[in-house]
């Protein structure tokens, strides 16, 4: 009985946890059309994700920037962040690139190139909105701090 105790143990142990992770944007290149979407991970963890969630999260970003939608490229990099003294990956990182796909939307560069013409007193609250986003776009923020600057002018 101790025997079979000592195993299940030892075999929970070896697995590893099992833990939800999500996604965020680490990089990418409006210019190129691609984001690089990640998640963190640490040594016996089992990751678990969503990819509709990496997908989403492109998705919108893309779609930010003009795209139609967004499409992993196929395949993933793992790196190791952090080792211990034996040499083993205690902390590490995996990236799943996506592709901005569509041209983007020359509707968008018309009305961009309309409002920077137009003097700033004659500006409608929704153009101004516009030209504001336009703005925030050619600052290359990070994802997340991108995102929180976009939601406070929508909110205006």
């Amino acid at each position: 009985m101790n025997k079979l105790l000592l195993l299940i143990i030892l075999a929970v142990a070896v697995t590893g946890c099992s833990s939800r992770k999500d996604f965020y944007a680490t990089g990418g290149s409006r210019a190129d059309g691609s984001i690089d979407m990640a998640y963190d991970f640490k040594q016996f963890e089992t990751p678990i994700v969503d990819i509709n969630q990496a997908k989403k999260i492109a998705n919108d970003k893309c779609a930010v920037w003009g795209y139609e939608r967004a499409e992993a490229f196929g395949g993933k990099i793992v790196s190791c962040e952090a080792r211990n003294g034996f040499g083993d990956c205690v902390a590490g990182q995996t990236i799943i690139k996506y592709q901005c796909i569509g041209n983007i939307t020359p509707s968008n560069q018309a009305t961009v190139s309309k409002l920077t013409t137009t003097p700033a007193a004659m500006l409608t609250p929704a153009q101004y909105k516009e030209l504001r986003v336009k703005a925030l776009m050619d600052q290359n923020l990070p994802y997340s701090e991108y995102q929180k600057k976009y939601q406070a002018i929508m909110a205006e």
